[in-house]
């Protein structure tokens, strides 16, 4: 059987993931590049490559080098900028029956930016918390102060009062303020497949939260989280892996759409979502009907830092 080989843009301290797809045990082979040079994921990798930077002139043709030299089967992009950095290059990258997991650019253009996003949820009549501008809306507090183009929670503040408001306009003027909403919040994990299927949905609740990572999670396959997540998904025409953000409270808030595996995927990889597998088989051009998940609901993932020595 011919070994596939997926290669990981921007890896960087994807550890676990990667070793979760070296878990599966298929004939895969797992190529990470990141520009750092002691990107830990480089351990857990059968090969690594060090690129340069997206801004880097230099970047494209170094890819393009390192796939053609590696017979790379698959970009899978970690970070929304190596999405980006894809879908900018789509036509160049995607030669050879390579194949790129990404979705269509509609899709790339809408979940990256916080303003597009909330706009379509609005008008699609999914349930999200008031995001605005500011002098834009009549508001409330408590406010969220989120940057328009942005992800892992970098720079995003909190704003109890008039006084956080002036300063962080004046701090953070290219940010969109969004109503904080009180209840659990959820990551959830999806997969999606060529067509645009629905293959997986597991709905995970954030129980602890550092820096923007979840640090504890439990798995809730909440059905009513699933059905909208599935409409949602109809709605953006996703494909692949994606985490997609939300709070529950008397209703289901979407807050943000990540096209990419989260931080957090592994947990539902670890209770029976093979998403490796799935990931395999589309390669390999098998079917996916006879794939079954049993997710192991409400068992939880508590996470740790781990040091790797060179």
């Amino acid at each position: 059987m011919e070994t596939i080989k997926i290669l990981f843009l921007a890896s960087h301290w994807r550890v676990s993931l990667i070793k979760a797809f070296q878990d599966a045990k298929q004939s895969m082979e797992l190529i990470c590049a990141d520009s750092d040079p002691l990107a830990a994921s480089f351990k857990e990798a059968n090969r690594f490559q060090v690129l340069p930077l997206f801004s880097d002139s230099n970047c494209l043709q170094s890819l393009l080098e390192i796939c053609k030299a590696e017979k790379v089967s698959a970009l899978v992009p970690l970070t929304n900028q190596a999405i980006e950095f894809i879908a900018d290059h789509r036509h160049e990258l995607e030669v050879d029956g390579r194949r790129l997991w990404i979705p269509q650019n509609r899709a790339i253009d809408i979940c990256l930016d916080k303003w597009k996003l909330f706009k379509f949820l609005i008008d699609k009549g999914f349930d999200t918390p008031s995001t605005f501008f500011p002098g834009k809306l009549e508001f409330s507090f408590p406010l969220i102060a989120k940057p328009r183009r942005g992800e892992g929670s970098k720079d995003v503040f909190f704003l109890e009062n008039s006084d956080d408001l002036e300063f962080y306009m004046k701090k953070c003027p290219h940010h969109v303020f969004q109503k904080r909403i009180d209840g659990q919040e959820f990551s959830v994990d999806a997969y999606f497949d060529q067509q645009g299927s629905p293959r997986l949905i597991v709905p995970r609740e954030r129980l602890e939260v550092r820096g923007g990572e979840v640090m504890v999670s439990r798995i809730n396959l909440n059905g009513s989280i699933i059905d909208k997540v599935k409409a949602l998904g109809a709605g953006l025409g996703l494909t692949g892996p994606c985490t997609i953000q939300g709070i529950q409270d008397d209703k289901f808030y979407f807050t943000d759409v990540n096209l990419r595996f989260g931080s957090g995927f592994v947990h539902t990889i670890s209770a029976g979502g093979n998403v490796p597998l799935m990931m395999y088989k589309e390669l390999a051009g098998q079917e996916l009907d006879s794939m079954k998940m049993d997710i192991k609901d409400h068992s939880v993932m508590t996470r740790y830092p781990e040091s790797i020595f060179h």
